[in-house]
């Protein structure tokens, strides 16, 4: 489920902490053997692994385990010390050539969710915080309460592995948490998104990963994602209300596009549309890429996880984690028609359809599978036992 409450995690960041991290290698590929098969790449959050499942069998073939131990040291208001066995991962890319994977590991955990922190009290409350007062959050999926000191600024990593074998190419620490971390249409960059206040974008080249450009943007990026034509791309600046949109070429912000705050994801469409989700405002905003312009938005009447297209069916699908659901919209011309709904696992979250898009698969959070579901006949045939809490998923063709 991806109820990323975007005021608590500005708030643990503005935070004045003295925090070192020091990591500890724990990648573990238990073998190297070439995947000669169809693969689904499952990433799961809970325990910091990556599911390999073959797609002749629908069977995990094997787990690899992503992370490395983060052992923070607090200063200032921290008064004790914590190891962290999991750097959470969270989102997956595969490249154009079908040769690497990209994984996010933002260092915290996005998957379960945080409330909202509660209004501003008469004293004031945390300073530049936009009035906000309490000092406490809630876990979405836990009874528990904890201090806002005790969210640190995390140091992110984004893994490079290889997709044939599964063995770890690179590690690539960087100064804050990344959201996405997707390959350029030609394959020749990384582009990724640091989520803290006067957020930036990070370009990598993918082949040697120095670093080629940083470009500021706005507080809290999230979602990074290539138009459709491979010319711009899309950032949501979750606390500003914004979408930043950059020149690819020129790498320079062209246009910044007014959105309500609580936008996290962006989403490429087709035919020069991109999607954006809102989970403040539960809905869905509808953007050409080509003029820069908020042409239209759904109101969904759910919180929403993930967007994805089915272009053989015209159809807009989105998950529904509270709801076990995925919801779908019918697009004719300009106007989309709520068509239905697919009942899946607990906490749906990311989807990814198969290239024929008869087959749609989706990551339950909750149920810690992923749904196989008949695109035609809006039904869940199976599910699939995953890793604890999985996120983002890709399939790599033989």
């Amino acid at each position: 489920m991806e109820k990323i409450k975007l005021v608590v995690l500005f708030a643990a960041i503005y935070a004045v902490m003295l925090v070192s991290c020091k990591k500890n290698g724990g990648f573990n590929n238990p073998d190297n053997n070439p995947s000669n098969y169809d693969v689904l790449y499952v990433v799961n959050s809970a325990d910091n692994s990556l599911s390999v499942v073959n797609l002749t069998t629908d069977k995990v073939q094997k787990s690899i385990k992503l992370g490395s131990s983060v052992t923070m040291m607090g200063g200032g208001m921290m008064n004790s010390n914590f190891t962290y066995n999991n750097m959470f991962p969270y989102h997956i890319s595969l490249s154009p050539d079908k040769s690497k994977l990209a994984i996010t590991e933002p260092g915290m955990d996005f998957g379960g969710g945080y409330e909202m922190m509660q209004a501003v009290t008469s004293s004031g409350g945390m300073s530049g915080m936009g009035g906000m007062g309490s000092n406490n959050y809630h876990h979405h999926n836990g009874n528990s309460t904890t201090d806002i000191t005790d969210i640190m600024q995390m140091q992110g990593n984004i893994l490079i592995l290889d997709a044939i074998s599964g063995d770890l190419i690179k590690d690539i620490t960087l100064e804050g948490m990344p959201y996405d971390a997707v390959f350029s249409p030609d394959g020749k960059e990384l582009w990724t998104a640091l989520m803290m206040p006067g957020g930036k974008v990070k370009v990598f080249d993918a082949e040697s990963y120095a670093l080629l450009n940083t470009i500021p943007v706005g507080n809290m990026p999230a979602g990074v994602a290539f138009s459709d034509d491979g010319k711009k791309v899309f950032v949501a600046n979750g606390i500003s209300g914004s979408i930043s949109v950059i020149d690819v070429m020129t790498k320079q912000v062209i246009n910044t596009i007014v959105s309500p705050p609580g936008t996290v994801g962006t989403f490429t469409g087709m035919n020069g549309m991109m999607y954006t989700d809102n989970e403040k405002t539960h809905t869905i905003n509808i953007i050409n890429s080509m003029t820069n312009m908020m042409s239209d938005s759904i109101h969904l009447g759910f919180f929403p996880g993930k967007v994805s297209i089915d272009s053989i069916m015209n159809q807009l699908w989105i998950s529904d984690p509270d709801g076990a659901k995925i919801h779908y919209w019918t697009q004719t011309g300009t106007n989309y028609m709520y068509s239905g709904y697919v009942s899946v696992g607990s906490g749906a979250n990311s989807m990814i359809f198969s290239k024929n898009s008869k087959t749609c698969y989706v990551t339950n959070q909750n149920d810690n599978s992923v749904s196989v579901v008949d695109v035609e006949g809006h039904k869940e045939i199976m599910k699939i036992p995953v890793g604890g809490k999985p996120n983002g998923l890709v399939i790599r063709y033989k």
